[in-house]
Formats: C-alpha cells, structure tokens, sequence
C-alpha cells in the first residue's frame, strides 16, 4: 500500500456503469462488468522509471490506516468457515503464492540489447522499455500488483464448503441474485467490496485509491480475477482458453512489435488484453498453487480437499462418492488442467524461473501421485468410511 501511494500514475477511464456503481451494496451479479479487458495505462517514460526503483516510492502507511488494514484482514478471515480445504489457511496459502508470481513479474532481469559503448541513459531506457512490454505493463502498474494479492485473500471468503451446483440446490434464492453463475465467486467479491466500502475503512481506501478512477479500475480488476477461479464453469473456461490463445499465439512475434520504438510510437501500443489475461492465469495457478509446489504442500492440500468432499456426502450436500474414483480424478486433473495452465504460465514468459519451477513440479507431482495415488487414496478412503460409520452411529443414538 506504500508503493502504491508514492507511485504517481495516470488514472484510467472507467466504464459509466462502474462509476454510477463503486459505491453501491452489491447485492446482485457482478457478471456483467467483466470486460473483454480491464484498461492498463500504454507505456509512458517518467513511470516506467519509477517502476525500476522501487525502493524510492515504498513509504509506511499511517498509523489509521495500517489498524483498519488489521481490521479489514480479521474481518475477511472470519468469514472463513471451519472446513477442510477453503478456509483461512488456503487463502493465507493462495495469497502467499500469488505474491510470489508478483514479485517473480517485478524482479525480472531482462538482460540487455545495448552496445558497448552506449550511454547509462540509453541502457536504463532500454531496461524501462522491455520491462514495461515484457510483463505487459504489469511490473508498472502497482495498483494492479497490489489487486493481485488483495483479491488472493478474499477469493472464497463465505465458502460454504460444496461447489456451486450444491449451493444452488440448498439456496436457490441467494444463487439466483447471482443469476446461478459463480455465485460463490460473486458472493465472496461482494462480501470483501461491501466491507471495504464501510466508513470504518475511509483512510484504508484512501491509500489504496487516490481516486475514484482507481477505485473503479480495481474493482475491476478484483471482478475479473476471482471469477476467473471458477474452473467448474466449462463454458466460462472454454471462453478463458480461447481468449488466452488470442492473445499468445503470436506471443513470438511481440517483440517485433516494440522494439526500436519511439516513446511516442510506444504510448499507442495497448496492452491491456495481455496483462488481464495474465492476472487471470495468475490468479488461477495461485489458487491451485499446492499442486504445482513440492509433493508434501501438494499431498497436504490433496487430502484436506478430500476431506472437504467427504464431509458434504455423508451431511448429505454432494451427490457424488469421492472415494470412488479420486485416484484416477487426479490424475485426469493433472493431464487435462495443472500441466496445461502451467505451461501457459512457462510460455507467456512473464514469470521467469517460476514458470519452469511450476511446469517442473506439476510434472512431478503428476508421476509421484501415479506412482503413490493408489495407496494414498485407499488411506483415504478408509478415513471416509471411519467417518460413514461415526455418523451413522450417531443418526441411530439421535
């Protein structure tokens, strides 16, 4: 929040819709302000620069402000429930992995073009200039930065613990304010938007927003993100995936299309389908982050979601057993989503080293888990008849 309130930046036009809207309790669905692309500022000098050093813009928030952020990080984590996997811990994990993706986009050394002999000041714009279209104007823009981490720790705030088909079958009310789409996505948005909108967090928002432009813009950017964590909407991800081949198969060719540019002749170069399509793989891998880590964070989390499902079929709120079939599921998993959108993070080359280390370990995991799945999932499955049996007892003494 330092950084973003030392980082003096062009504020970005935002829709009518969401400008008559920031304020408003969002009781309804939000889907329809997502946008082809949310709008990244074109490259411009004087930024680009400042985003180089960080170290010069970083100041310490005040006093206030820093209690109402304390505050607000107690409020969202009390909305977590006490369930296996989508509690406080997951999004403390998923906030601590989005951030570190972040940082891999800011810290990169692009290396340099420059001829021997050149002047500091030529070699420092050309350092600006690929870091700027080398992570699509994200390493530039820290009310971006910022978004990714905030919408990381509020991405399943109020989860109910079941998918969104059961919570349409035990609410159908609550879900259809959300047009039943997404509606856990959409009611986390909304309970993080209308909390942060509360008097009580005036002078956190006034660090985070200098102006309603921003303020709009991040919303935005929030909307975008968390919604893009729904993988068991097909159609939504099948829009995802082809929106993503848009804009990088023809990745190879975008140096071509900066290089050796002027500033003017930079400035009109729009990089906003890029960076939004980024965040959203971003925010995607961090929310399954466990299965691209080492194999034990991976294991860990594997049988918490186990547990989680287990615990919804024997209260009677999921249809289907998972202990039949979890082992071959995960495997399927790994095959037809982990490994792909881990490789789109190694091939969009933003992420540096981080997108071989998530390749590298997804890969792994994908083998060890054929190799162990099968023991591994009869613990488990032995866990959820203890478990069957308890309730049962239980329902008999009742």
């Amino acid at each position: 929040i330092g950084y973003l309130r030392q980082f003096s930046i062009h504020t970005v036009d935002a829709s009518s819709h969401l400008r008559e809207n920031s304020n408003r309790r969002m009781s309804g669905s939000i889907l329809h302000e997502i946008s082809n692309a949310v709008k990244f500022e074109p490259y411009e000098p004087r930024v680009a620069r400042k985003s180089m050093n960080t170290s010069t813009c970083v100041t310490t928030i005040g006093p206030e402000a820093r209690e109402e952020l304390v505050n607000y990080v107690g409020r969202i984590a009390s909305t977590y429930r006490r369930v296996h996997f989508h509690n406080f811990e997951h999004a403390s994990h998923v906030t601590m992995s989005a951030n570190k993706l972040m940082k891999k986009v800011c810290a990169r050394n692009w290396g340099s073009t420059t001829r021997k002999g050149d002047s500091k000041k030529k070699r420092d714009r050309e350092g600006q200039v690929q870091a700027f279209f080398r992570t699509f104007g994200i390493s530039s823009d820290p009310l971006a930065q910022f978004a990714v981490v905030f919408a990381a720790l509020v991405h399943d705030a109020d989860h109910l613990g079941v998918p969104n088909d059961q919570v349409i079958k035990e609410n159908p009310t609550f879900a259809a304010k959300y047009d039943n789409k997404s509606v856990a996505e959409q009611n986390s948005i909304c309970v993080a938007w209308e909390y942060l909108m509360e008097p009580q967090y005036t002078n956190l928002r006034n660090c985070m927003f200098s102006t309603e432009a921003e303020k709009l813009r991040f919303k935005q950017l929030l909307i975008h993100m968390i919604i893009a964590t729904d993988i068991a909407d097909r159609v939504r991800m099948q829009k995802e995936k082809k929106r993503w081949e848009k804009a990088f198969d023809t990745i190879g060719e975008w140096d071509t299309e900066w290089m050796g540019k002027t500033d003017e002749e930079l400035a009109k170069i729009d990089v906003s389908f890029r960076a939004t399509a980024v965040l959203e793989q971003l925010m995607l891998a961090s929310d399954i982050a466990h299965t691209m880590q080492h194999w034990i964070t991976y294991s860990k989390w594997n049988e918490r979601l186990f547990k989680e499902r287990m615990t919804a079929y024997i209260e009677g709120r999921a249809e289907a057993d998972p202990r039949d079939g979890w082992y071959e599921s995960e495997i399927g998993f790994f095959d037809f989503y982990i490994i792909p959108l881990a490789k789109r993070l190694k091939d969009c080359g933003v992420f540096g080293s981080a997108g071989d280390e998530y390749l590298g370990y997804a890969l792994k995991n994908r083998e060890e888990w054929t190799e162990k799945g099968r023991e591994i999932t009869k613990s488990y499955v032995l866990w959820g008849d203890e478990q069957l049996e308890r309730a049962s007892e239980k329902s008999e003494y009742s």
